[in-house]
């Protein structure tokens, strides 16, 4: 870890406009223009956002059996691009996948874990903390680790 940004949303708190995920759609958007692999984790349980995937994608399936959950990963094309942006949200009105991994030349870059609860970002630099910041729901907490260098 030599330069993450970590963002924490109280998806549970009242009174803050998290419910339409504007902040987590900008940076989708954002970050998957820079990727070449994506990673979704979803619960075993969660049949229907299984079967959907499946169908809606040619990511390769891997059961994660000790964890219970299923991973769908591979290559990023227009189509899935557009399946994210316009397909994210379920029923009731939450993110679908409880993980979701954009690597760039095997390297992470952002993840968006607990259904866009907690965003993790590597090597941010100044302007785009910047920018983040002000796309985040009032209630975020930033957490700014940096490596220390010599």
């Amino acid at each position: 870890m030599g330069n993450n940004f970590f963002i924490y949303i109280n998806l549970t708190e009242k009174n803050v406009d998290f419910q339409n995920y504007k902040y987590w759609f900008f940076l989708i958007d954002y970050f998957i223009k820079s990727a070449d692999f994506i990673e979704f984790h979803v619960w075993n349980d969660e049949i229907e956002t299984i079967e959907e995937l499946s169908l809606k994608t040619d990511l390769e399936k891997i059961s994660l059996h000790p964890m219970k959950m299923v991973c769908f990963r591979g290559g990023i094309n227009q189509k899935l691009i557009n399946y994210i942006l316009d397909e994210s949200i379920n029923q009731r009105g939450e993110i679908k996948w409880f993980s979701l991994f954009l690597k760039y030349n095997g390297n992470y870059i952002f993840s968006s874990s607990h259904w866009g609860s907690e965003i993790n970002i590597e090597d941010p630099d100044k302007n785009e903390i910047k920018i983040i910041k002000k796309m985040m729901p009032k209630n975020a907490i930033f957490h700014h680790f940096k490596e220390k260098t010599e």
